[in-house]
């Protein structure tokens, strides 16, 4: 049975969006970095719970929500979302909205609140189908309990006109001697704002705006100090991500890397020394 999940104001569970969510309890904690191309969608599972952090591409010639993200959910067993965590407003983490959410039951959708009012955002999320009712915005400092995890949640300050990159939501998943952290698209200068006041250190680390050498700065990665840095990203892809400083910085420093673009979906069960990587 479910208990409640509170994030902020924001509660999750049964109460909310009720019935058997297909994904057993007793299935093995997961971490997912689904292999979506050009974008980003990963998937956390435990206790019964599923929680996306963004949802894959879409642009004019693909929706990766349709093409991928949906059928390997079910791939998965899960035909429920507790909530979904949007990133940014950038459509390779926002595009694969409309077709989850016509595809299997959402919970909630929680972005930064900072964004509440960027009308680009809003006009994807109405065409998406997310009802204002759906919608949580969030502040910084949020937490919620999820089984034997907790869910941390800061979004750093951003206001229109700057890059939306820059309001990327910081996530933290951790317990059971496990944690993996997330930071969007947030560049260098962000990611040194964050580290004050935090803790971030982490087992696995999503590395920044997909390898970019805009992120990943050495700071950052000492204070993370991750076992694994994944990274989601195209094959092929015309920026060149992941940039070799970025690969470079991370061999420096003793982390192991993991690539969608060339590892396909990249996925962790939680073992009884925290993360292990499921080939």
């Amino acid at each position: 049975m479910h208990v409640s999940l509170k994030l902020g104001g924001l509660i999750l569970g049964s109460g909310l969006v009720g019935g058997y969510l297909g994904w057993r309890d007793t299935d093995p904690t997961r971490l997912t970095f689904l292999s979506v191309g050009q974008g980003d969608c990963a998937v956390f599972q435990t206790d019964g719970y599923t929680v996306l952090i963004d949802v894959g591409p879409k642009n004019p010639y693909s929706d990766g929500g349709k093409k991928i993200v949906l059928p390997d959910l079910r791939k998965m067993g899960i035909d429920e979302i507790d909530l979904v965590l949007l990133s940014h407003p950038d459509m390779d983490h926002i595009g694969g909205l409309g077709a989850l959410l016509k595809g299997m039951p959402v919970g909630r959708v929680a972005l930064s609140a900072d964004f509440a009012h960027f009308e680009p955002l809003l006009a994807h999320l109405r065409e998406a189908g997310c009802a204002p009712a759906q919608t949580t915005w969030l502040g910084p400092g949020q937490r919620a309990q999820i089984g034997d995890f907790t869910l941390e949640v800061d979004c750093p300050e951003w206001r229109d006109g700057e890059p939306d990159n820059d309001g990327s939501e910081f996530v933290k998943i951790a317990g059971d001697g496990a944690s993996a952290v997330f930071t969007g698209d947030a560049d260098a200068s962000t990611e040194r704002r964050m580290m004050v006041g935090h803790d971030w250190s982490a087992q696995i680390l999503k590395l920044g705006h997909h390898g970019s050498h805009t992120a990943s700065c050495e700071a950052w990665l000492e204070a993370v100090h991750p076992q694994w840095g994944i990274v989601s990203c195209g094959r092929d892809n015309p920026y060149g991500h992941p940039h070799k400083d970025v690969l470079e910085r991370a061999e420096k420093l003793g982390i192991e890397i993991a690539r969608t673009d060339r590892d396909g979906d990249v996925s962790f069960v939680l073992g009884p020394h925290g993360w292990e990587r499921r080939l």
